[in-house]
């Protein structure tokens, strides 16, 4: 039995954070003495929304870190570890945003050996202040729309309509 490359952290899948905080995504591994190809690990950004592109957005190869394919996360995510060949690959999203929300994978590949393991991010957003308005004519027997609206929050937002004074229901 061949014995190959491992990603040993096997913990934690799915990540839920504020906007602003900071994560790190764990990708920890082994190598066999099998292994003898040049060593790469890649962090691939797998947005929510499926008609954008996945993103490399950090990767390690032949000793050196790329990390400047995007502005956006450019000075914001960085490997764990200062030596991510010793088996820690793990990534520091610093400052999180809205748009880091999706899925991220970790591919380590030392040829023969290949694995992947994928994490889901949230990063959730306090709602904005709420706009609220009334439209029609407010004279007895005509109807109005009460509306409200956040510009921001996630996940998404719900609402819940209450009368604060007199003690007829609400239809």
């Amino acid at each position: 039995v061949t014995r190959s490359l491992t990603i040993t952290s096997h913990d934690q899948s799915m990540f839920e954070k504020a906007q602003g905080e900071k994560v790190t995504l764990p990708c920890t591994f082994e190598l066999s003495e099998e292994d003898e190809g040049p060593l790469d690990i890649e962090w691939v950004l797998i947005p929510a929304d499926n008609q954008k592109q996945e993103q490399i957005i950090i990767m390690y190869n032949v000793d050196r870190i790329y990390n400047h394919f995007y502005a956006a996360v450019t000075g914001r995510m960085q490997f764990t570890s200062l030596d991510p060949k010793s088996g820690d690959g793990s990534l520091d999203i610093l400052n999180l945003k809205a748009a880091d929300t999706g899925t991220y994978q970790c591919k380590v590949k030392k040829a023969p050996g290949v694995q992947s393991k994928k994490i889901q991010l949230t990063v959730l957003v306090k709602p904005a202040r709420t706009k609220c308005s009334v439209e029609g004519s407010q004279e007895i027997g005509k109807d109005v729309t009460l509306k409200c609206v956040s510009q921001e929050g996630s996940p998404l937002l719900s609402y819940d309509w209450r009368r604060v004074s007199g003690t007829q229901e609400l239809p």
